[in-house]
């Protein structure tokens, strides 16, 4: 699970984070083709600052930086110059995970040829979309992502203990639809995706691996949650398909291919969306970021993840069919105009799709939903999420017994539960 890229996160101020150890690479002249490239007057950098871009408690999977640079231009005068940056973390999980998907060479072929690919398709039907922040490539070995800040432009984070209200929401469902009809058009024109953009973790050579990080997540999970109101319903449920998930996972991975796919964003939840704003609060512009775990599959694990995990506790369920709606006509508008060969998908069938993979709605709400409502927190270990030791162990437990995540778990588990979802 990650978050992203800036650090303008609107929730109660987070304490300030251990700035971490930066790689030894990380210097000015490392960015100097970077420097002339948005700036063809650069003559030398005057200053540089690598700083931490996110507070406590907003990034678990990678090193987040905002890399502040004052250059000479070639009059004499200067510019100032930002960047965002995402390094690996230095962390036993983490490092089992990048060999069996590595994100930055993932989110690389994503910045380098899908999101130009997928821009070019729509520039070529008359409609300018763009998905994110320009990306850009230097001269070295160690993994990075180097992005273009979106703050100086009012780019921001909502406020992810809240929840996205309704105009959020469908700014992103129709980003989401834009993304998802190119991808679909583009298989049904070229083909198939490279391996490492369709299946993310969910492949036989990972089962092992995430077996073993999801059922220790699971198991208290569902410690906390036989406190939880109404439990007794479901509690035997949510036991047996504890120990039968990843294989069910790995199942529904290979059945999925026989229905509509897309090539899911993978982690889209609030953090990992941008809103840009004009003067009188109306959105502008939603930009996606943080693709590291891309996978073409069923559109539910998009829709499931962003719609439980990032909504409003007030929209969560009771707008959730309005929601698939909105997405559905936004959804055959984008297939028609970028002229897709196939069947469009129809409303009814995209619903069959929801119940036939609610699986994704569960694994989102006892997964990265927790991690979502949980308050800012200082000093949490990078691998925290999975990781079994005693920081790890009491980092799930506040995630699953804090109130704000209590109140909406009471309420998606019977929801989920009379959809069949476990």
């Amino acid at each position: 699970m990650s978050n992203q890229e800036q650090s303008d996160h609107q929730s109660q101020a987070p304490v300030a984070p251990t700035p971490p150890q930066l790689p030894s690479w990380i210097e000015p002249s490392a960015f100097e083709t970077v420097f002339r490239e948005v700036c063809p007057e650069f003559k030398q950098v005057k200053d540089f600052k690598a700083i931490p871009a996110l507070g406590a408690g907003e990034n678990y999977a990678t090193v987040m930086l905002r890399l502040n640079a004052e250059v000479e231009l070639k009059d004499g005068s200067s510019k100032n110059i930002s960047f965002m940056m995402k390094t690996a973390h230095d962390s036993e999980i983490f490092r089992q995970m990048m060999q069996i998907h590595d994100v930055f060479v993932t989110e690389s072929e994503i910045y380098r040829e899908v999101i130009p690919e997928f821009e070019q398709m729509y520039r070529e039907v008359g409609l300018e979309v763009t998905f994110g922040a320009k990306s850009y490539s230097l001269d070295v070995q160690s993994p990075y992502i180097l992005l273009e800040d979106l703050s100086p432009r009012g780019f921001k984070n909502e406020n992810r203990l809240e929840g996205l209200d309704m105009e959020h929401t469908k700014a992103v469902l129709n980003k989401l639809a834009q993304w998802h009809a190119a991808s679909a058009v583009r298989v049904s024109n070229k083909g198939p995706y490279k391996p490492e953009l369709c299946m993310g973790f969910l492949k036989e050579s990972a089962r092992e691996m995430m077996r073993s990080m999801f059922e220790g997540l699971w198991s208290i999970f569902i410690e906390c949650a036989k406190s939880y109101e109404g439990i007794d319903e479901y509690l035997g449920a949510m036991i047996a398909a504890k120990d039968k998930f990843m294989e069910e996972f790995l199942r529904l991975a290979e059945e999925e291919k026989r229905d509509f796919c897309v090539l899911n964003h993978g982690d889209c939840w609030a953090n990992n969306v941008m809103f840009q704003h004009d003067a009188f609060g109306k959105i502008k512009e939603t930009y996606l970021v943080d693709f590291q775990t891309p996978r073409y599959g069923t559109p539910a694990q998009d829709l499931y993840y962003f719609l439980i995990s990032s909504t409003k506790y007030e929209l969560k369920t009771k707008q959730f069919d309005y929601f698939v709606k909105y997405y559905h006509d936004r959804l055959v508008e984008y297939l028609k105009l970028l002229n897709y060969s196939k069947k469009i998908i129809s409303l009814k069938d995209l619903h069959i799709l929801l119940y036939k993979y609610g699986m994704w709605g569960y694994a989102t709400m006892s997964g990265v939903m927790a991690a979502v409502l949980l308050d800012p927190t200082e000093d949490i270990p990078a691998d925290s999420f999975f990781a079994e030791s005693d920081a790890g162990i009491k980092f799930k437990m506040q995630m699953y017994s804090g109130s704000r995540y209590r109140k909406h778990c009471e309420m998606l588990l019977p929801w989920l539960y009379n959809r069949g979802a476990f």
